[in-house]
């Protein structure tokens, strides 16, 4: 059992280091982003946020992995056709599930090892339940009675299993985004912002 405590902490180490904030994430190591760009007339178009100046966005193809550009891989789209930008790092649907999946965890082993084990309960006399009935919810008690181990163990698995569930929403809706209206001032003023989720910087 304190094999699955240690591994469980170690898991949960694991993903507070994945879940480190953009600032601390782009300093050490670059993740993409992928861009759903809404254009003014209407259109959605994603891809990886390539790279940007003063007049255009840059993206890739979605369908790339190796992050490099090629004359058939550039969407190229113009500031004044951009209504808005929303980005999604590259993993975080996997990143949301394995932290979701470790807190769930680490609290579920937490809480069975602190509740204890339950009590059994003693079974009648035939004198004092001469008909049985009391001995009868006696062994079901007994039945579903836990060690505090089994406790952690089913408290690991069932919280650990929901918190997967709840970081895979959260990993999956968690974006940013940048309301342009297809304004040059707009965007230049959000330059700086967005040039941090840049592939090539």
């Amino acid at each position: 059992m304190k094999q699955i405590i240690f591994s469980t902490v170690l898991l949960f180490t694991i993903q507070l280091l994945f879940a480190q904030n953009d600032s601390t994430t782009q300093t050490k190591k670059h993740v993409p982003s992928m861009a759903t760009i809404r254009t003014t007339d209407g259109k959605s178009i994603k891809g990886w946020f390539y790279k940007m100046n003063d007049q255009q966005v840059v993206l890739l193809s979605s369908g790339k992995r190796n992050f490099k550009a090629g004359d058939n891989d550039n969407i190229n789209i113009g500031v004044d056709q951009i209504r808005s930008i929303s980005l999604r790092k590259k993993n975080s649907v996997l990143k949301g599930a394995l932290l979701g999946m470790g807190i769930g965890a680490t609290v579920g082993i937490i809480a069975g090892f602190a509740s204890g084990d339950d009590e059994k309960q003693p079974y009648y006399d035939s004198n004092q339940d001469p008909f049985g009935l009391g001995n009868v919810f006696v062994s079901l008690n007994n039945a579903f009675a836990m060690t505090a181990g089994e406790k952690a163990l089913a408290g690991g698995i069932g919280l650990g299993v929901s918190g997967a569930i709840i970081g895979t929403i959260i990993g999956a809706v968690a974006r940013k985004k940048f309301i342009i209206g297809g304004k040059k001032e707009v965007y230049r003023d959000l330059q700086g912002d967005l040039m941090k989720r840049l592939i090539v910087q």
